[in-house]
């Protein structure tokens, strides 16, 4: 971009006030020039004929040294303010992404928010026309400095894909699809009767209660941690628990809002043994909730205490290594191995038990349309994947069996 004349105003004879540029060239003095000085600055707003308006602007210097440092000051403001018309800044483009999804569930929100901030943070990128494939390909690449499992990159890059398509960005899909991981198809590993049997004997009553609820219904974390006494129903002689959409009141008098996955209602047969630990409890219940937390609110807190009874029950595999923040006031990240940290073996997760008892309904004879109404799938075969293979040592009878 050209540099802006100063110019000085003056008065002609016989031609009146005149503004005069300047001369800046080596060689010709300056020093002794004294203001107002002035530049003219063109704008995006169009006036007569079409053109561009080019108002006079008049400079706070007193001496020309100083009105050369606020002329480029001025212009390089001007030459910021043409490049970036038209365009989304990246920050307004995530708070509207943001705005849009606010109806989400806490957790999805919370999520998208971690992410396109973790983004923001980590790329250069100020607009929304500059995240190119080079921009997260340089992301990815932090990512896995940080060690993040393929499942999680796959995922994030996604969130920027959902981002990208909302500003605008025409198949922002095509931008990410080399840099997308390779996921191998999770195989779907129950866990069996003996390690239920070595989980289960490390539990208080109270943790009993709770993870039989898991593996009985099948339930997601947030369904299980929603769970209210009116979900339990009869159906017929068969009782039920309920898996349907909520409004209700935090401890803290704010509302909340929860929502199944995929906005269906559906009722899962319990078992005589889960009806009736559910029964002894609710004799000495004070709340709505099934499994409230000490403030009497839904309980967050599941997964955690989970891995930390496998771990406890000596079923972590010791391959597993997590890095983790620690420290008061410095913080510094510190590699864990799951034979010693109960949290990061990646063999426990609350889905296990869901899949463990898919497969256990399908070996009881079930059909597979009736395991996806009871798990609340759209896809059958979604379904399918739930289901794992039986333990080879319990099936050798079958295998063993004459065919004909």
């Amino acid at each position: 971009m050209a540099r802006l004349a100063i110019y000085l105003r003056t008065k002609e004879d016989g031609k009146g006030w005149r503004y005069k540029a300047v001369n800046e060239r080596p060689g010709i003095k300056t020093s002794h020039l004294n203001g107002p000085f002035y530049i003219r600055i063109t704008t995006n707003e169009v006036g007569a004929g079409g053109r561009k308006k080019q108002p006079w602007v008049e400079l706070d210097a007193s001496t020309f040294e100083q009105a050369k440092a606020e002329r480029d000051q001025k212009a390089n403001g001007q030459q910021i303010a043409a490049e970036t018309v038209g365009r989304i800044p990246l920050a307004n483009a995530i708070a509207n992404f943001l705005e849009l999804k606010k109806r989400k569930t806490p957790a999805t929100v919370a999520n998208y928010t971690h992410i396109l901030n973790e983004f923001a943070e980590q790329t250069d990128a100020k607009f929304v026309d500059q995240v190119d494939r080079k921009v997260l390909d340089s992301y990815v690449s932090w990512l896995e400095e940080k060690r993040a499992a393929p499942k999680t990159i796959h995922n994030k890059l996604m969130v920027i894909v959902f981002l990208l398509k909302e500003a605008g960005v025409s198949k922002p899909s095509k931008i990410v699809k080399d840099l997308l991981p390779t996921l191998e198809e999770e195989i779907a590993e129950p866990y069996t009767a003996k390690d239920l049997e070595a989980i289960f004997s490390k539990m208080t009553d109270e943790e009993c209660v709770r993870f039989t609820f898991f593996l009985i219904t099948a339930c997601r974390e947030k369904e299980v941690a929603h769970a209210q006494w009116k979900d339990l129903v009869m159906k017929g002689n068969v009782p039920h628990f309920v898996v349907q959409a909520k409004k209700f009141k935090y401890s803290d008098g704010s509302a909340g809002e929860f929502k199944p996955k995929n906005h269906e209602r559906r009722e899962i047969p319990l078992t005589r043994e889960l009806v009736d630990m559910l029964t002894a409890r609710k004799k000495t219940s004070k709340s709505e909730w099934i499994f409230p937390n000490e403030n009497g609110d839904p309980e967050g807190h599941f997964l955690r205490k989970f891995k930390k009874i496998c771990f406890i029950a000596g079923l972590n595999c010791g391959k597993c290594e997590t890095s983790r923040s620690e420290g008061r006031y410095t913080k510094k990240q510190v590699n864990k191995n799951c034979a010693t940290y109960s949290e990061g073996c990646s063999l426990h997760f609350l889905h296990r038990l869901r899949k463990t008892r898919a497969t256990f309904w399908h070996t009881s004879g079930i059909s597979l349309r009736t395991i996806q109404a009871y798990l609340g799938h759209a896809d059958l075969s979604t379904t399918q994947k739930y289901l794992g293979i039986e333990d080879s040592a319990e099936v050798v009878s079958k295998i063993n069996r004459p065919m004909f």
